[in-house]
């Protein structure tokens, strides 16, 4: 007894075209797999890219506003050492970063939750307005350290959050992985050291005009600028280091990344000047002093400016270049079964219509019909069976002409 699987014999008994049909069905299915696997990646890609197009936004936004609680910062430390004449300033200082917190918790709403960043916006939210407050009599040193509890509590914890939460931190690409890490760690470690050593050689000038600083003083200054030398080398070697493998970027950082090393390197220059090494403060140099730092700052801002764009267009053309990639295979795949099914249809005519004609024929010569026409050409297996049937039919008149023959005899 044989044993046979279910199905088989239903599976032998299809006609050509649905044995054909059903070949080019099972061929579909890894096509499918495969199609459905590169369409997984494109939105793994798509998605990727959107959330670091959201992350890098959302850093953007922080930007503006780390500035402004800087220059709060040294407003607030100069109001409190005795100039009033900067309140003006200060309230201003204080209004313009309402205004971007503002737009902070804006970002907050539409990416919070994806980000996980909403602990580190309350911190923002709770903490600024009683920095914002400076009241008259307050110790300079509280405000100082008000505003660094800040930034160091809220403002960089919360870029450091975002970066990584929204994957900039992990791009594939090196060289757009450089700029990332150069504009969310180096730069912002580098203008808040700028900042603080702007604010302290300021509150020095104006506390002791005609005297030296003092050693704790000097010590700080010289501390912050030698901090900012460092992240501002290390953010500098990493946005070479992306120059040199993306032309984009060189066209569009070249120029201001030469700008912000020079405008490091005249502030540092102006502190030991006017600070360090000055036998005596003078009060008049404090706004140079303020500019000169500000200016370092604001020009490593617009280098965030800049390479935001950039690397919009960089995780843009990633996106596209993902989708594209697969509708391209989208398209062979389909291309690819039309053809099969196409060569099927084709296959199938060439096997079927003979083999119904021969049908044809075989039943037609049952009938007496010995005359009937095979018109079947070929050379292969159908041809073969065709010419079988010519034989068979030359045999069967043979005999019948001989039965014939036999009977006219008798």
């Amino acid at each position: 007894m044989r044993f046979k699987l279910p199905g088989v014999s239903a599976l032998a008994n299809l006609g050509i075209a649905n044995k054909l049909a059903l070949v080019v069905a099972v061929l579909t299915i890894p096509i499918g797999a495969l199609l459905y696997g590169q369409y997984q990646d494109r939105q793994a890609a798509t998605s990727f890219a959107n959330s670091e197009s959201d992350g890098l936004d959302y850093v953007a936004s922080i930007m503006p506003f780390l500035k402004e609680v800087q220059l709060h910062s040294v407003l607030a430390q100069r109001v409190l050492s005795g100039d009033a004449i900067s309140r003006a300033r200060l309230d201003q200082s204080g209004a313009a970063a309402d205004g971007y917190l503002k737009v902070i918790n804006d970002m907050e709403a539409k990416h919070g939750e994806a980000f996980g960043t909403a602990g580190l916006v309350k911190v923002l939210n709770e903490q600024w307005p009683k920095v914002r407050e400076t009241p008259d009599g307050q110790a300079v040193e509280a405000s100082a350290v008000q505003h660094t509890q800040l930034i160091e509590d809220g403002v960089l914890p919360l870029v450091s959050k975002v970066a990584s939460e929204s994957k900039l931190l992990v791009d594939p690409n090196p060289a757009t992985r450089n700029v990332i890490v150069a504009l969310t760690q180096d730069m912002p470690q580098m203008t808040q050291a700028l900042s603080q050593a702007r604010a302290t050689g300021t509150v020095a000038m104006l506390q002791r005009k005609g005297q030296p600083a003092t050693d704790k003083q000097k010590f700080a200054v010289a501390a912050n600028i030698n901090t900012a030398q460092i992240f501002g080398d290390e953010m500098a070697s990493d946005l070479e280091a992306a120059m040199a493998a993306n032309p984009r970027f060189e066209t569009q950082l070249r120029s201001l990344v030469g700008r912000s090393s020079i405008s490091r390197a005249l502030f540092a220059n102006t502190a030991e000047d006017d600070v360090l090494n000055a036998p005596t403060l003078l009060g008049t140099t404090a706004d140079a002093y303020i500019a000169q730092a500000g200016s370092a700052v604001d020009l490593s801002n617009q280098l965030l400016t800049a390479a935001t764009q950039t690397l919009h267009d960089e995780f843009d053309a990633r996106s596209a270049a993902a989708t594209a990639d697969f509708y391209r295979s989208f398209a062979a795949a389909l291309g690819g079964v039309v053809f099969a099914l196409a060569l099927a249809v084709f296959i199938a005519s060439t096997i079927t219509r003979p083999i119904r004609h021969l049908a044809e024929v075989a039943d037609r010569m049952s009938l007496g019909d010995l005359d009937v026409e095979i018109d079947v050409q070929a050379t292969n297996e159908v041809g073969q069976l065709a010419e079988s049937l010519r034989r068979m039919q030359a045999s069967l008149r043979s005999a019948i002409e001989r039965l014939r023959q036999r009977r006219a005899a008798a």
